[in-house]
C-alpha cells in the first residue's frame, strides 16, 4: 500500500491544478469588455481643398484663384489652385499621409549625392526641403508638398499656406 506521503505528493498538485483551471464566471464577466455604446463611424480625412479653401488661398496669394480637387488614394489628397485670370500664380498643394519620414530621408540622401538638388528649408513644419519648384514639408508622419509657380515672396506665403492647413490635417 502506498504511503500517505506519496499519495499527497501526487494528489495535491493534481487537485491544485484542477482548482486553478476552474473558471470563475464572475472573473470572466468582469474581464469581458462591455459592448461600446454607439461607436461613431471613422472620421473622413479632410481633403486638400478643404484644408486651404480657394478664398484662403486667394487671400494668401493676393490674387483670386479657383481650387480644383485631384483626389488620389485614401492616403493622398491634392488641390490645384489657378488664377481666375492669367497663368500665375499657380499652387499644387498635396498631403500624403504617412510619407513624411521617408520623403525627408530621400531628400537628405539626394542632397548628399548631388550638391544643391535638395536644400534644407527652415522655419516650416518639423522638417522641410526645397527641391526645385517643390517644397516638401514633414509634419509628424505626414508629408505636405507645395509646388508653386509665379508666386512672389515665396517663404512667407508657403508658411501661410502650411499654417492654414496644419490644424485641419
Amino acid at each position: 500500500m502506498p504511503s500517505t506521503r506519496k499519495v499527497m505528493c501526487v494528489a495535491l498538485p493534481v487537485i491544485l491544478l484542477a482548482a486553478c483551471s476552474k473558471k470563475d464566471s464572475s472573473a470572466i464577466a468582469a474581464a469581458t469588455p462591455a459592448p461600446a455604446a454607439a461607436e461613431s463611424p471613422p472620421k473622413e480625412p479632410m481633403t486638400a481643398c478643404r484644408m486651404v479653401t480657394a478664398a484662403e488661398m486667394s487671400q494668401i496669394l493676393g490674387v483670386e484663384v479657383t481650387a480644383e480637387p485631384h483626389e488620389g488614394t485614401a492616403d493622398q489628397t491634392e488641390c490645384i489652385y489657378k488664377p481666375i485670370k492669367g497663368l500665375s500664380p499657380y499652387v499644387d498643394f498635396t498631403v500624403v499621409r504617412g510619407d513624411g519620414e521617408s520623403a525627408m530621408m530621400a531628400a537628405g540622401f539626394m542632397s548628399q549625392k548631388v550638391n544643391g538638388i535638395a536644400d534644407p528649408y527652415e522655419g516650416i513644419g518639423d522638417q522641410a526641403y526645397a527641391l526645385g519648384p517643390a517644397l516638401m514639408i514633414r509634419t509628424g508622419e505626414d508629408l505636405v508638398k507645395l509646388i508653386m509657380s509665379g508666386v512672389s515672396d515665396l517663404p512667407p506665403k508657403a508658411k501661410a499656406i502650411f499654417d492654414t492647413a496644419k490644424p485641419r490635417m
